[in-house]
């Protein structure tokens, strides 16, 4: 599946080099397509990105990619609907490690780690780039009573108003007015052809000492050093950069944002992904019914959770949330 070769004539977006860069061919495999695509690593801050970007990504991104309607708010509504924001209510702002622990599982995700020990109240002004709907982490947060947090992203078929108050436009950062205390870029970050730029216009957007929180893949990663083009989490042609630590902190120190804390929360997926590329099967393909084959996947799955725990504590996990700081004042 890959092909890799070194190339001078490459040269790398985030830090200018053109010495001993390495070329990969990358297949299409979400959705299985199977088109290829040319890639390349930096031989100096060792990021990972497409040659050249599609002019046309409209069919890498079909109806079933992404729920971009609006979010029904089931999961608050009645009953269920009281016990799912108390639940919330300890994923954002809970002190005890258990009941966070327990929110989260029952909750099936816990994007709300991130915020963990921030400055913040109801009254903080959260900014989320590239959100699709709201769904897992706005909407929540609008439920339990922040009254300053808004999203953008230009795919939306339209902008979205909801009832609790979140209002999300179709839009790009660079639209969006006005000072954030946290931005927040979803694994979304990966996705766009201008990182420098998004940041540059990050630090316009932050009041002093706010902060932007980026959640990506990397390829600062065991995934990446093992798995190669088979990495689930590559998914050319929709990622456009891999980060690495190194790629990070250039693109940080150039847009004036201190890179002060990065936390790895890589899960099972790196694994179970990236093997079944190995086995040319595409990642929308259904898995294997009955009670042996199901029973397989759970252990696998709890291995390879393991083994993301450990990875994750070494820091190689293969995602992670890198956390940038405007400063109060700027060096000159």
């Amino acid at each position: 599946m890959s092909s890799e070769k070194m190339t001078d004539s490459l040269v790398c977006r985030i830090c200018n080099n053109t010495e001993g860069n390495k070329t990969y061919q990358v297949k299409e495999m979400m959705f299985g397509m199977r088109e290829k695509f040319q890639y390349f690593q930096c031989n100096k801050c060792h990021c990972l990105q497409i040659c050249d970007f599609p002019q046309d990504m409209s069919k890498f991104y079909p109806e079933n990619y992404y729920s971009f309607g609006k979010y029904d708010g089931k999961k608050f509504k009645g009953i269920s609907g009281k016990i799912n924001r108390q639940k919330y209510t300890q994923l954002v702002s809970g002190k005890s490690p258990f009941l966070r622990k327990m929110a989260g599982t029952i909750s099936g995700t816990d994007l709300f780690f991130i915020l963990k020990g921030l400055p913040m109240s109801k009254d903080t002004k959260i900014l989320d780039v590239g959100c699709g709907n709201g769904k897992n982490f706005l909407y929540p947060l609008a439920e339990i009573g922040f009254e300053n947090v808004h999203g953008c992203d230009p795919f939306l078929a339209e902008s979205i108003d909801y009832e609790n108050g979140l209002q999300i436009s179709k839009s790009n950062v660079f639209d969006v007015k006005g000072l954030w205390d946290i931005i927040t870029y979803h694994h979304s970050f990966e996705h766009i052809p201008d990182p420098l730029d998004h940041l540059q216009k990050v630090f316009e957007l932050l009041a002093p000492g706010g902060i932007c929180i980026i959640r990506i893949p990397t390829v600062s990663s065991f995934a990446w050093e093992h798995y190669k083009t088979n990495w689930v989490q590559l998914d050319a042609p929709r990622h456009f950069f891999l980060h690495s630590k190194e790629s990070m902190e250039i693109l940080g120190e150039k847009s004036h944002l201190e890179l002060f804390k990065t936390i790895y929360d890589s899960t099972h997926f790196q694994f179970t992904g990236s093997e079944r590329y190995i086995q040319d099967i595409p990642l929308i393909t259904p898995n294997p019914k009955g009670p042996v084959a199901v029973f397989q996947r759970k252990m696998k799955k709890r291995e390879y959770s393991h083994t993301a725990a450990k990875l994750n504590k070494e820091g190689r996990g293969d995602q992670a949330a890198f956390f940038f700081r405007k400063p109060f004042e700027i060096k000159k």
